[in-house]
């Protein structure tokens, strides 16, 4: 484990697999994804987990937390590595620092990964993705899931600094494709940094147009969905943009939210053979 220290936060970064490969730059937690790319499998690849300002410890008051602040953190990793370009992948909400990166630093982006992840984070699209659940959901999948979020109430009472972990491990059902999977160790010593993580995803993500910057980007980019991936469901919510931009689109039949996990040896033949 190595790190950089801007002047307010101690970023934490790691890599994992083979060194003589192009790298693939995965933004978001140092602890948390190396649980979601566990399987050997992923060794064949060269992987560098980086923390983002929303999964580190601020260390003082005035300590930012913009996405253009995120923009700059991935690059500092990137010089302290001595990177001349990568393969930059982003999962779930961390597709959109990925492409703010790419805006910003393209030259230094051979391609991008855009993992599980709607094409909005606004409110409206968050209901729509809760009122497809409802809708589609199994009858077996759905009161599980009431069952676990009726937990989270008194969870983040008694330790509101970790409510983003606490959330994501009561909406399980929402993304595993195997509903009762216990993937609560996979949160296990992840920091929450509530009020970046609030901006992020409430405001930043909400408001970052995709499709402008897509019709933009004229480099590769691979685009993996699951079917059973509730979060930021229905998959239909990018067939506009994917048929405009003429996207390569991988799917997942038997994952939610994390495919690298559920379905690794389908994941990283989609990396594989993108990044060659």
């Amino acid at each position: 484990m190595k790190h950089i220290n801007t002047n307010t936060y101690k970023l934490n970064y790691f890599q994992k697999g083979d060194t003589t490969k192009q790298p693939i730059m995965v933004i978001g937690s140092s602890v948390y994804y190396p649980r979601l790319f566990e399987d050997k499998i992923f060794e064949a690849l060269n992987l560098i987990f980086i923390d983002h300002r929303g999964f580190a410890r601020p260390e003082s008051e005035d300590a930012g937390y913009s996405l253009s602040e995120v923009v700059e953190d991935i690059e500092l990793i990137r010089q302290d590595l001595g990177i001349e370009s990568m393969y930059i992948l982003g999962h779930s909400g961390h597709g959109f620092m990925a492409m703010a990166y790419a805006e910003k630093y393209g030259e230094r982006v051979t391609g991008i990964i855009l993992s599980n992840l709607a094409p909005t984070n606004t409110q409206e699209r968050q209901d729509g993705s809760i009122e497809y659940f409802e809708t589609t959901a199994s009858d077996e999948r759905k009161n599980y899931f009431y069952g676990e979020i009726a937990k989270l109430a008194n969870e983040i009472e008694a330790d509101p600094k970790n409510r983003f972990s606490h959330m994501n491990i009561r909406m399980q059902a929402h993304s595993f494709y195997d509903y009762q999977f216990d993937g609560a160790y996979l949160w296990d010593g992840v920091e929450n940094n509530m009020p970046a993580l609030d901006h992020l995803w409430g405001e930043a993500f909400a408001t970052f147009d995709t499709a402008y910057f897509l019709r933009n980007w004229h480099k590769p980019v691979l685009l993996l969905l699951s079917d059973f991936d509730y979060l930021v469901a229905p998959t239909k919510l990018w067939d506009d943009i994917t048929e405009e931009n003429g996207l390569e689109v991988t799917k997942f039949s038997k994952s939610g939210h994390n495919p690298m996990l559920e379905e690794p040896e389908a994941y990283f033949e989609a990396l594989n053979k993108f990044v060659k």
